[in-house]
């Protein structure tokens, strides 16, 4: 059970005792001095300024660290990261600690406001996610608003289809086709709170020729009609 209900940020130093564990919330480790030992199933690295880690939930990992160290460690809540729709990170990311990420650090260490701190993990996880996304579900949002084929999808992994529907499922908990809906309405959503566009017009650049395609995704997901929710957030 993940007990957190915001991300926790903290300076932690690490000790030459070897402790072993794991954690039902995702962990980002960033670095401000020294070095520290982690080991997982797919690493066993020593992590230093030059890089950073990403855990997910409930990954056992063994840490330490050999002399004076200090990073900066976020505790994130399983459903900050959820919202993004997918859970493509069912594994440990070792990335390179670059520019980006070193005014991404700053302006975490500067922020002290809940919400905004949750605001900079998801731009955060976000950048994790451009990066390692598979191609086809890249391939998905880059192209949802045209008809997308799981012929299609399957070849650009190089998977045969009856496969390529398995691991999708495991990839993201769902079917491509309610994938794509939910990028498509997730859009729509968008395009209702920010735009006068017209119904019609909102359907055309989500992938619906029909008006009546996009009402009927917002009734069977939200329960009920576009306009009310247009209504309701305004």
């Amino acid at each position: 059970m993940d007990l957190l209900d915001s991300v926790k940020c903290e300076r932690r130093t690490y000790t030459d005792k070897c402790q072993t564990h794991s954690h039902p919330y995702w962990q980002l480790i960033l670095p401000l001095q020294g070095n520290m030992n982690i080991k997982t199933n797919m690493f066993d690295l020593e992590l230093d300024d030059k890089s950073l880690f990403f855990l997910p939930p409930d990954f056992t990992h063994s840490f330490y660290g050999k002399s004076k160290n200090e990073f900066l460690v976020l505790d994130i809540p399983s459903k900050l990261f959820y919202t993004f729709g997918v859970k493509t990170f069912n594994r440990e990311l070792h990335q390179v600690f670059d520019e980006r990420w070193k005014a991404i650090r700053y302006l975490i260490l500067q922020e002290t406001d809940s919400s905004s701190l949750s605001d900079l993990v998801r731009y955060s996880g976000s950048l994790l996610f451009q990066q390692n996304i598979p191609a086809s579900i890249q391939f998905i949002h880059e192209n949802f608003h045209q008809q997308l084929m799981v012929e299609r999808l399957a070849s650009i992994e190089h998977f045969n289809v009856s496969y390529y529907c398995k691991w999708f499922y495991n990839q993201t908990g769902m079917t491509a086709n309610a994938y794509i809906q939910k990028i498509r309405l997730e859009k729509a959503k968008e395009l209702l709170e920010t735009t006068e566009l017209s119904l019609l017009e909102i359907a055309l650049q989500v992938g619906y020729s029909h008006q009546s395609s996009l009402t009927r995704l917002f009734r069977k997901i939200e329960g009920l009609n576009p306009i009310w929710y247009r209504k309701r957030r305004n």
